[in-house]
Protein backbone atom coordinates (compact mmCIF):
# COMPACT_ATOMS: atom_id res chain seq x y z
CA UNK A 1 0.00 0.00 0.00
CA UNK A 2 2.87 2.33 0.89
CA UNK A 3 4.56 1.61 -2.44
CA UNK A 4 1.36 2.40 -4.32
CA UNK A 5 1.05 5.70 -2.44
CA UNK A 6 4.65 6.65 -3.28
CA UNK A 7 4.10 5.80 -6.92
CA UNK A 8 0.96 7.93 -6.91
CA UNK A 9 2.86 10.87 -5.39
CA UNK A 10 5.61 10.55 -7.99
CA UNK A 11 3.05 10.37 -10.76
CA UNK A 12 1.26 13.47 -9.51
CA UNK A 13 4.55 15.33 -9.18
CA UNK A 14 5.52 14.49 -12.76
CA UNK A 15 2.06 15.46 -13.98
CA UNK A 16 2.16 18.79 -12.14
CA UNK A 17 5.57 19.48 -13.67
CA UNK A 18 4.33 18.60 -17.14
CA UNK A 19 1.44 21.06 -17.00
CA UNK A 20 3.28 23.93 -15.32
CA UNK A 21 1.77 27.12 -16.67
CA UNK A 22 3.89 30.22 -17.33
CA UNK A 23 2.20 33.61 -17.22
CA UNK A 24 3.06 36.10 -19.98
CA UNK A 25 1.46 39.52 -19.42
CA UNK A 26 1.46 42.42 -21.85
CA UNK A 27 2.32 44.97 -19.13
CA UNK A 28 5.46 43.02 -18.17
CA UNK A 29 6.50 42.67 -21.81
CA UNK A 30 6.07 46.41 -22.35
CA UNK A 31 8.22 47.32 -19.35
CA UNK A 32 10.90 44.78 -20.20
CA UNK A 33 11.07 46.02 -23.79
CA UNK A 34 11.59 49.60 -22.60
CA UNK A 35 14.21 48.56 -20.05
CA UNK A 36 16.23 46.35 -22.40
CA UNK A 37 16.12 48.48 -25.57
CA UNK A 38 19.63 49.38 -26.71
CA UNK A 39 18.09 52.08 -28.91
CA UNK A 40 16.50 53.77 -25.90
CA UNK A 41 19.70 53.47 -23.89
CA UNK A 42 21.60 55.17 -26.71
CA UNK A 43 19.02 57.93 -27.03
CA UNK A 44 18.99 58.44 -23.25
CA UNK A 45 22.77 58.94 -23.37
CA UNK A 46 22.30 61.45 -26.21
CA UNK A 47 19.76 63.35 -24.10
CA UNK A 48 22.21 63.50 -21.21
CA UNK A 49 24.98 64.64 -23.55
CA UNK A 50 22.74 67.38 -24.94
CA UNK A 51 21.83 68.50 -21.42
CA UNK A 52 25.51 68.71 -20.48
CA UNK A 53 26.23 70.65 -23.67
CA UNK A 54 23.41 73.06 -22.86
CA UNK A 55 24.88 73.75 -19.41
CA UNK A 56 28.30 74.22 -20.95
CA UNK A 57 27.03 76.76 -23.51
CA UNK A 58 24.89 78.58 -20.92
CA UNK A 59 27.97 79.14 -18.73
CA UNK A 60 29.26 81.65 -21.32
CA UNK A 61 26.55 84.09 -20.15
CA UNK A 62 28.25 84.45 -16.76
CA UNK A 63 31.56 86.02 -15.78
CA UNK A 64 34.55 83.72 -15.75
CA UNK A 65 37.07 83.62 -12.92
CA UNK A 66 40.51 82.10 -13.15
CA UNK A 67 43.77 82.03 -11.26
CA UNK A 68 46.55 83.25 -13.52
CA UNK A 69 50.22 82.83 -12.87
CA UNK A 70 53.18 83.53 -15.11
CA UNK A 71 56.94 83.65 -14.89
CA UNK A 72 59.26 85.66 -17.13
CA UNK A 73 62.92 85.83 -18.03
CA UNK A 74 64.67 88.30 -20.32
CA UNK A 75 68.23 88.15 -21.49
CA UNK A 76 68.81 91.86 -21.09
CA UNK A 77 67.14 94.56 -19.04
CA UNK A 78 67.28 98.33 -19.56
CA UNK A 79 70.15 100.02 -17.73
CA UNK A 80 71.73 103.46 -17.37
CA UNK A 81 75.30 104.39 -16.36
CA UNK A 82 75.76 107.35 -14.07
CA UNK A 83 79.42 108.00 -13.45
CA UNK A 84 80.99 104.84 -12.33
CA UNK A 85 77.58 103.29 -11.42
CA UNK A 86 75.34 101.29 -13.69
CA UNK A 87 71.65 101.35 -12.78
CA UNK A 88 69.48 98.44 -13.99
CA UNK A 89 65.72 98.95 -14.39
CA UNK A 90 63.86 95.79 -13.40
CA UNK A 91 65.12 92.22 -13.16
CA UNK A 92 65.80 89.42 -15.61
CA UNK A 93 63.48 87.19 -13.57
CA UNK A 94 59.86 88.07 -12.80
CA UNK A 95 56.50 86.59 -11.96
CA UNK A 96 52.85 87.52 -11.48
CA UNK A 97 50.09 85.57 -9.79
CA UNK A 98 46.47 86.41 -8.94
CA UNK A 99 42.78 85.94 -9.79
CA UNK A 100 41.38 87.28 -13.07
CA UNK A 101 37.71 87.92 -13.83
CA UNK A 102 36.44 88.50 -17.38
CA UNK A 103 33.03 89.18 -18.86
CA UNK A 104 31.59 89.92 -22.29
CA UNK A 105 29.46 93.06 -22.07
CA UNK A 106 28.14 93.02 -25.61
CA UNK A 107 28.18 90.49 -28.45
CA UNK A 108 24.89 91.33 -30.20
CA UNK A 109 23.13 88.36 -28.57
CA UNK A 110 25.56 85.74 -29.86
CA UNK A 111 25.98 83.86 -26.58
CA UNK A 112 22.25 83.97 -25.85
CA UNK A 113 21.52 82.59 -29.33
CA UNK A 114 23.93 79.72 -28.68
CA UNK A 115 22.23 79.03 -25.35
CA UNK A 116 18.83 78.89 -27.03
CA UNK A 117 20.12 76.64 -29.80
CA UNK A 118 21.58 74.25 -27.21
CA UNK A 119 18.23 74.26 -25.37
CA UNK A 120 16.39 73.34 -28.57
CA UNK A 121 18.91 70.60 -29.32
CA UNK A 122 18.22 69.11 -25.88
CA UNK A 123 14.48 69.35 -26.40
CA UNK A 124 14.80 67.67 -29.81
CA UNK A 125 16.77 64.79 -28.30
CA UNK A 126 14.13 64.38 -25.58
CA UNK A 127 11.37 64.27 -28.18
CA UNK A 128 13.28 61.73 -30.25
CA UNK A 129 13.62 59.58 -27.15
CA UNK A 130 9.87 59.80 -26.52
CA UNK A 131 9.10 58.96 -30.16
CA UNK A 132 11.37 55.90 -29.99
CA UNK A 133 9.71 54.86 -26.72
CA UNK A 134 6.28 54.95 -28.37
CA UNK A 135 7.55 52.99 -31.36
CA UNK A 136 9.04 50.29 -29.14
CA UNK A 137 5.74 50.02 -27.25
CA UNK A 138 3.92 49.68 -30.57
CA UNK A 139 6.29 46.94 -31.74
CA UNK A 140 6.11 44.89 -28.54
CA UNK A 141 2.32 45.22 -28.40
CA UNK A 142 1.88 44.04 -31.97
CA UNK A 143 4.27 41.14 -31.30
CA UNK A 144 2.25 40.22 -28.20
CA UNK A 145 -0.99 40.42 -30.20
CA UNK A 146 0.33 37.88 -32.71
CA UNK A 147 1.12 35.50 -29.83
CA UNK A 148 -2.43 35.94 -28.53
CA UNK A 149 -3.78 35.35 -32.01
CA UNK A 150 -1.88 32.10 -32.47
CA UNK A 151 -2.83 30.82 -29.02
CA UNK A 152 -6.48 31.52 -29.81
CA UNK A 153 -6.10 29.62 -33.08
CA UNK A 154 -4.76 26.67 -31.11
CA UNK A 155 -7.81 26.71 -28.84
CA UNK A 156 -10.19 26.91 -31.79
CA UNK A 157 -8.38 24.19 -33.70
CA UNK A 158 -8.48 21.97 -30.64
CA UNK A 159 -12.24 22.54 -30.42
CA UNK A 160 -12.49 21.52 -34.04
CA UNK A 161 -10.37 18.45 -33.28
CA UNK A 162 -12.80 17.40 -30.54
CA UNK A 163 -15.69 17.66 -33.01
CA UNK A 164 -13.91 15.71 -35.76
CA UNK A 165 -12.80 12.98 -33.35
CA UNK A 166 -16.36 12.57 -32.06
CA UNK A 167 -17.70 12.44 -35.59
CA UNK A 168 -15.05 9.88 -36.55
CA UNK A 169 -16.14 7.73 -33.62
CA UNK A 170 -19.80 8.06 -34.66
CA UNK A 171 -19.05 7.22 -38.29
CA UNK A 172 -16.94 4.20 -37.34
CA UNK A 173 -19.76 2.88 -35.14
CA UNK A 174 -22.28 3.45 -37.93
CA UNK A 175 -19.94 1.75 -40.45
CA UNK A 176 -19.56 -1.30 -38.21
CA UNK A 177 -23.35 -1.41 -37.99
CA UNK A 178 -23.50 -1.28 -41.79
CA UNK A 179 -25.21 2.13 -41.88
CA UNK A 180 -22.30 4.08 -43.39
CA UNK A 181 -19.67 3.48 -46.05
CA UNK A 182 -15.93 3.10 -45.80
CA UNK A 183 -15.63 6.39 -47.71
CA UNK A 184 -17.34 8.18 -44.84
CA UNK A 185 -14.83 6.70 -42.40
CA UNK A 186 -11.93 7.76 -44.65
CA UNK A 187 -13.24 11.35 -44.90
CA UNK A 188 -13.83 11.55 -41.15
CA UNK A 189 -10.33 10.26 -40.45
CA UNK A 190 -8.89 12.76 -42.94
CA UNK A 191 -10.68 15.54 -41.03
CA UNK A 192 -8.97 14.50 -37.81
CA UNK A 193 -5.52 14.30 -39.42
CA UNK A 194 -5.89 17.66 -41.17
CA UNK A 195 -6.89 19.32 -37.92
CA UNK A 196 -3.99 17.74 -36.05
CA UNK A 197 -1.64 18.96 -38.79
CA UNK A 198 -3.06 22.48 -38.49
CA UNK A 199 -2.52 22.41 -34.72
CA UNK A 200 1.10 21.34 -35.15
CA UNK A 201 1.68 24.07 -37.74
CA UNK A 202 0.10 26.65 -35.41
CA UNK A 203 2.43 25.62 -32.59
CA UNK A 204 5.46 26.00 -34.86
CA UNK A 205 4.30 29.46 -35.93
CA UNK A 206 3.73 30.34 -32.28
CA UNK A 207 7.33 29.36 -31.52
CA UNK A 208 8.59 31.85 -34.10
CA UNK A 209 6.31 34.58 -32.78
CA UNK A 210 7.46 33.99 -29.20
CA UNK A 211 11.10 34.30 -30.20
CA UNK A 212 10.32 37.60 -31.93
CA UNK A 213 8.60 38.83 -28.77
CA UNK A 214 11.51 37.72 -26.56
CA UNK A 215 13.95 39.56 -28.82
CA UNK A 216 12.02 42.78 -28.19
CA UNK A 217 11.68 42.28 -24.44
CA UNK A 218 15.18 40.94 -23.83
CA UNK A 219 13.61 38.32 -21.57
CA UNK A 220 12.48 34.72 -22.17
CA UNK A 221 10.55 34.51 -18.87
CA UNK A 222 11.89 30.98 -18.44
CA UNK A 223 9.87 29.82 -21.47
CA UNK A 224 11.16 27.28 -23.96
CA UNK A 225 9.38 28.47 -27.14
CA UNK A 226 10.25 25.49 -29.34
CA UNK A 227 6.81 23.76 -29.22
CA UNK A 228 4.42 25.61 -26.87
CA UNK A 229 0.68 25.47 -26.26
CA UNK A 230 -2.08 27.36 -24.47
CA UNK A 231 -3.05 26.78 -20.83
CA UNK A 232 -6.54 25.73 -21.95
CA UNK A 233 -4.89 22.77 -23.68
CA UNK A 234 -2.58 21.89 -20.77
CA UNK A 235 -4.34 18.57 -20.15
CA UNK A 236 -5.02 17.79 -23.80
CA UNK A 237 -2.96 15.05 -25.38
CA UNK A 238 -1.35 16.55 -28.49
CA UNK A 239 1.23 15.22 -30.92
CA UNK A 240 4.81 16.02 -29.93
CA UNK A 241 6.38 17.06 -26.63
CA UNK A 242 5.11 20.36 -25.25
CA UNK A 243 7.93 22.77 -24.38
CA UNK A 244 5.82 25.34 -22.47
CA UNK A 245 2.24 26.03 -21.44
CA UNK A 246 1.36 29.72 -21.71
CA UNK A 247 -1.15 31.90 -19.91
CA UNK A 248 -1.53 35.29 -21.64
CA UNK A 249 -3.98 38.15 -21.29
CA UNK A 250 -7.31 37.25 -22.87
CA UNK A 251 -8.28 38.90 -26.13
CA UNK A 252 -11.43 40.28 -24.48
CA UNK A 253 -9.47 42.00 -21.70
CA UNK A 254 -6.87 43.37 -24.10
CA UNK A 255 -9.56 44.74 -26.41
CA UNK A 256 -11.34 46.32 -23.44
CA UNK A 257 -8.09 48.04 -22.45
CA UNK A 258 -7.32 49.46 -25.89
CA UNK A 259 -10.79 50.35 -27.08
CA UNK A 260 -10.51 53.65 -25.20
CA UNK A 261 -8.36 54.86 -28.11
CA UNK A 262 -11.08 54.59 -30.72
CA UNK A 263 -12.21 58.12 -29.69
CA UNK A 264 -8.69 59.57 -29.42
CA UNK A 265 -7.56 62.74 -31.19
CA UNK A 266 -4.55 63.15 -33.44
CA UNK A 267 -1.58 64.76 -31.71
CA UNK A 268 -0.37 67.55 -33.99
CA UNK A 269 2.59 68.03 -31.66
CA UNK A 270 3.58 64.37 -31.41
CA UNK A 271 7.21 63.65 -30.41
CA UNK A 272 8.37 63.16 -33.99
CA UNK A 273 6.86 66.46 -35.13
CA UNK A 274 8.01 68.30 -32.00
CA UNK A 275 11.57 67.06 -32.54
CA UNK A 276 11.60 68.42 -36.10
CA UNK A 277 10.21 71.76 -34.90
CA UNK A 278 12.89 71.97 -32.21
CA UNK A 279 15.62 71.17 -34.74
CA UNK A 280 14.34 73.92 -37.03
CA UNK A 281 14.57 76.42 -34.18
CA UNK A 282 17.98 75.04 -33.24
CA UNK A 283 19.32 75.95 -36.67
CA UNK A 284 17.61 79.36 -36.55
CA UNK A 285 19.32 80.25 -33.27
CA UNK A 286 22.61 78.93 -34.59
CA UNK A 287 22.23 81.21 -37.61
CA UNK A 288 21.66 84.17 -35.26
CA UNK A 289 24.83 83.26 -33.41
CA UNK A 290 26.85 83.37 -36.63
CA UNK A 291 25.26 86.69 -37.56
CA UNK A 292 26.25 88.18 -34.21
CA UNK A 293 29.94 87.64 -35.02
CA UNK A 294 29.60 90.26 -37.77
CA UNK A 295 29.11 93.00 -35.12
CA UNK A 296 31.48 94.55 -32.54
CA UNK A 297 32.22 92.67 -29.36
CA UNK A 298 33.01 94.39 -26.06
CA UNK A 299 34.58 92.59 -23.09
CA UNK A 300 36.12 93.67 -19.78
CA UNK A 301 38.75 92.06 -17.62
CA UNK A 302 40.15 92.75 -14.18
CA UNK A 303 42.17 91.17 -11.43
CA UNK A 304 44.43 91.53 -8.40
CA UNK A 305 48.02 90.30 -8.67
CA UNK A 306 51.13 89.76 -6.58
CA UNK A 307 54.08 90.65 -8.83
CA UNK A 308 57.82 91.00 -9.03
CA UNK A 309 59.39 93.26 -10.10
CA UNK A 310 57.28 96.37 -9.85
CA UNK A 311 58.01 97.65 -13.32
CA UNK A 312 61.52 99.06 -13.18
CA UNK A 313 61.72 98.75 -9.40
CA UNK A 314 63.06 95.53 -7.93
CA UNK A 315 60.39 94.96 -5.32
CA UNK A 316 57.35 92.82 -4.66
CA UNK A 317 54.06 94.57 -5.08
CA UNK A 318 50.33 93.80 -4.78
CA UNK A 319 48.24 95.66 -7.36
CA UNK A 320 44.98 95.62 -9.26
CA UNK A 321 44.60 95.73 -12.99
CA UNK A 322 41.51 96.24 -15.21
CA UNK A 323 40.81 96.83 -18.84
CA UNK A 324 38.29 96.71 -21.66
CA UNK A 325 38.56 95.37 -25.18
CA UNK A 326 36.61 96.21 -28.32
CA UNK A 327 36.79 93.82 -31.23
CA UNK A 328 35.37 94.96 -34.60
CA UNK A 329 35.36 92.43 -37.46
CA UNK A 330 36.64 93.98 -40.66
CA UNK A 331 37.08 91.07 -43.04
CA UNK A 332 36.59 87.31 -42.70
CA UNK A 333 35.94 86.27 -46.29
CA UNK A 334 32.18 85.80 -45.78
CA UNK A 335 32.74 82.75 -43.56
CA UNK A 336 30.29 83.61 -40.78
CA UNK A 337 27.79 85.16 -43.14
CA UNK A 338 27.65 82.01 -45.26
CA UNK A 339 27.45 79.85 -42.15
CA UNK A 340 24.40 81.82 -41.08
CA UNK A 341 22.80 81.27 -44.49
CA UNK A 342 23.57 77.53 -44.29
CA UNK A 343 21.91 77.22 -40.86
CA UNK A 344 18.81 79.07 -42.08
CA UNK A 345 18.49 76.69 -45.02
CA UNK A 346 18.78 73.73 -42.66
CA UNK A 347 16.02 75.27 -40.54
CA UNK A 348 13.80 75.53 -43.63
CA UNK A 349 14.59 71.92 -44.50
CA UNK A 350 13.48 70.74 -41.04
CA UNK A 351 10.23 72.70 -41.34
CA UNK A 352 9.54 71.07 -44.71
CA UNK A 353 10.34 67.66 -43.23
CA UNK A 354 7.96 68.40 -40.36
CA UNK A 355 5.16 69.30 -42.76
CA UNK A 356 5.74 66.12 -44.75
CA UNK A 357 5.75 64.01 -41.57
CA UNK A 358 2.64 65.78 -40.31
CA UNK A 359 0.72 64.91 -43.46
CA UNK A 360 1.97 61.31 -43.39
CA UNK A 361 1.13 60.73 -39.70
CA UNK A 362 -2.21 62.48 -40.00
CA UNK A 363 -3.13 60.31 -42.96
CA UNK A 364 -2.06 57.18 -41.06
CA UNK A 365 -4.09 58.20 -38.00
CA UNK A 366 -7.36 58.90 -39.80
CA UNK A 367 -7.05 55.97 -42.23
CA UNK A 368 -6.50 53.73 -39.20
CA UNK A 369 -9.63 55.17 -37.61
CA UNK A 370 -11.57 54.44 -40.80
CA UNK A 371 -10.19 50.91 -40.85
CA UNK A 372 -11.12 50.42 -37.20
CA UNK A 373 -14.71 51.43 -37.84
CA UNK A 374 -14.96 48.91 -40.65
CA UNK A 375 -13.35 46.20 -38.53
CA UNK A 376 -15.90 46.74 -35.75
CA UNK A 377 -18.76 46.29 -38.21
CA UNK A 378 -17.09 43.19 -39.62
CA UNK A 379 -16.63 41.83 -36.11
CA UNK A 380 -20.36 41.95 -35.43
CA UNK A 381 -21.09 40.37 -38.81
CA UNK A 382 -18.52 37.66 -38.08
CA UNK A 383 -20.24 36.87 -34.77
CA UNK A 384 -23.58 36.59 -36.57
CA UNK A 385 -21.92 34.38 -39.18
CA UNK A 386 -20.54 32.08 -36.47
CA UNK A 387 -24.02 31.71 -35.01
CA UNK A 388 -25.43 30.77 -38.40
CA UNK A 389 -22.59 28.47 -39.46
CA UNK A 390 -22.75 26.73 -36.08
CA UNK A 391 -26.44 26.00 -36.62
CA UNK A 392 -25.72 24.94 -40.18
CA UNK A 393 -22.98 22.55 -39.06
CA UNK A 394 -25.27 20.98 -36.44
CA UNK A 395 -28.16 20.60 -38.87
CA UNK A 396 -25.87 19.22 -41.57
CA UNK A 397 -24.55 16.55 -39.24
CA UNK A 398 -28.06 15.64 -38.12
CA UNK A 399 -29.07 15.41 -41.79
CA UNK A 400 -26.03 13.21 -42.46
CA UNK A 401 -26.99 10.84 -39.67
CA UNK A 402 -30.49 10.73 -41.16
CA UNK A 403 -28.98 9.90 -44.56
CA UNK A 404 -30.06 13.14 -46.30
CA UNK A 405 -26.54 14.45 -47.10
CA UNK A 406 -23.05 12.99 -47.54
CA UNK A 407 -20.12 13.35 -45.20
CA UNK A 408 -18.58 15.73 -47.76
CA UNK A 409 -21.30 18.19 -46.73
CA UNK A 410 -20.45 17.63 -43.06
CA UNK A 411 -16.74 18.24 -43.79
CA UNK A 412 -17.54 21.46 -45.64
CA UNK A 413 -19.88 22.71 -42.88
CA UNK A 414 -17.25 22.01 -40.18
CA UNK A 415 -14.59 23.81 -42.20
CA UNK A 416 -16.82 26.85 -42.71
CA UNK A 417 -17.51 27.03 -38.97
CA UNK A 418 -13.80 26.85 -38.16
CA UNK A 419 -12.94 29.48 -40.75
CA UNK A 420 -15.60 31.84 -39.41
CA UNK A 421 -14.25 31.48 -35.86
CA UNK A 422 -10.67 32.02 -37.01
CA UNK A 423 -11.83 35.03 -39.03
CA UNK A 424 -13.32 36.59 -35.88
CA UNK A 425 -10.00 36.17 -34.06
CA UNK A 426 -8.15 37.76 -36.99
CA UNK A 427 -10.56 40.71 -36.97
CA UNK A 428 -10.02 41.24 -33.25
CA UNK A 429 -6.24 41.18 -33.68
CA UNK A 430 -6.51 43.67 -36.55
CA UNK A 431 -8.52 45.93 -34.25
CA UNK A 432 -5.85 45.68 -31.57
CA UNK A 433 -3.14 46.59 -34.07
CA UNK A 434 -5.18 49.56 -35.24
CA UNK A 435 -5.86 50.71 -31.68
CA UNK A 436 -2.16 50.42 -30.83
CA UNK A 437 -1.31 52.63 -33.82
CA UNK A 438 -3.89 55.20 -32.67
CA UNK A 439 -2.28 55.12 -29.24
CA UNK A 440 1.15 55.87 -30.69
CA UNK A 441 -0.23 58.91 -32.55
CA UNK A 442 -2.79 60.29 -30.12
CA UNK A 443 -2.66 62.89 -27.36
CA UNK A 444 -4.04 60.56 -24.71
CA UNK A 445 -2.09 57.92 -22.86
CA UNK A 446 -3.32 54.85 -21.03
Amino acid sequence: MKKIFLLLVCFMGCYAHAVQVTSLELASCEQDALNSSAQLQGLRAQVQAAQAQQKSVSSALYPSLSLDAKGTWVSKIPSMTVGQTTLEFGDKWGYSVGPTASYVLFDNGGRNALRKSASKATSAQEQQYEFARKQILLQVRQAYFTVQQQLQRLVLLNGQLDVTQKQLSDVQSAYQAGAKSQLDVAIARKQVLQTQTSISAARSILATQLRALFQLTGNTYGIDPSYPTDKQLANVKLAGQTSAVLDTDTLENTLARFRAYQNSEFDENSPKLAALEDMSQYYEYLANSYKSSLYPRVSVQGGAYFEYPNGAVREHVFLGRAGAMLSVPLFEGGKDRQQAVAQQKLAQAKLAEKQDSLEMLEKLFYSTKDQLYGLQIQEQLAKDTITQTSKTAQLTYQAYKAGSVTFFDVDRANLELLESRLALTDLQIEQLNALAILDSLSKESL
